[in-house]
């Protein structure tokens, strides 16, 4: 019998996907503890190995938690009701009744997201997007200098993959926490964030923030320095006209914030 960190590579081996922690907290009180927050690393592209049995492709929509503030999708881990045709959301307990064509359900009737072993499939979705992909780099730049160049490397090579639809998004972080501003020519433009942890954002300097975010630092002016440079993650964005923007080529990841 395998151990649980056997049990864990294997699952990420297969999957793709590790968490920070691999209990989850039993409480509002034990989340606000975790020393790191409960976050999911998860590789959409990654293939499944050769050796392991291969899902096959779903050309029909998901089945969702009937729940609006869930919307958590149908998979082995949910508790299935053969006799009434319900399952039951393992993240809300909410009891959904199964479509229409799930009728046929049995034990020994399953549909492929709800094998044990398909822990991971893919749909291909009815409905076309109307909107186009979106992935967001988010680079720990802190790394030694050979790190950075195989980072480097593995970027160019993701974004070599990308669909030509695709919008791209870059946030690095290392003393600074920076949100790089794409397609600009002739310069790097980033808005920098002091990566400090003193409190969470709240109110005004969330608001703030999205401000910032969306293009609109005019807008910041009504707010005095006093108020938002105690915010987390903001101080070091607010210089002048209470906007800060860095022109810079390399990306800095040592030393303090200077305009």
């Amino acid at each position: 019998m395998s151990t649980w960190e056997e049990y864990l590579a294997n699952q990420q081996n297969i999957d793709g996907v590790q968490f920070t922690w691999n209990m989850w907290p039993h409480s509002r009180i034990d989340a606000q503890r975790l020393v790191v927050p409960l976050a999911t690393f998860f590789s959409p592209l990654k293939e499944r190995p050769a050796d392991q049995p291969q899902p096959p492709p779903l050309h029909y929509d998901p089945v969702l938690c009937q729940k609006a503030q869930c919307k958590a999708v149908l998979n082995p881990l949910c508790q299935v009701d053969f006799r009434t045709k319900t399952w039951a959301c393992p993240f809300c307990n909410q009891r959904n009744p199964f479509p229409p064509h799930y009728a046929m359900i049995a034990e020994n009737n399953l549909p492929p997201e709800l094998v044990p072993s398909f822990t991971t499939i893919e749909y291909t979705l009815s409905k076309a997007s109307t909107m186009p992909p979106i992935f967001l780099f988010v680079v720990d730049t802190c790394v030694s200098a050979e790190e950075l160049k195989a980072l480097k490397e593995s970027m160019q090579t993701a974004l070599s993959l990308l669909p030509v639809d695709a919008l791209v998004g870059l946030i690095t972080f290392g003393r600074m926490v920076e949100v790089h501003e794409l397609g600009v020519q002739g310069i790097s433009r980033s808005y920098v964030f002091k990566a400090t942890t003193e409190k969470q954002l709240l109110g005004q300097q969330h608001e703030a923030v999205l401000l910032l975010l969306q293009g609109e630092p005019h807008r910041l002016r009504r707010y005095s320095m006093n108020t938002v440079q105690r915010g987390s993650g903001v101080r070091g964005g607010f210089k002048y006209d209470n906007r800060s923007t860095t022109l810079t080529k390399p990306v800095p990841n040592l030393g303090t914030y200077q305009r």
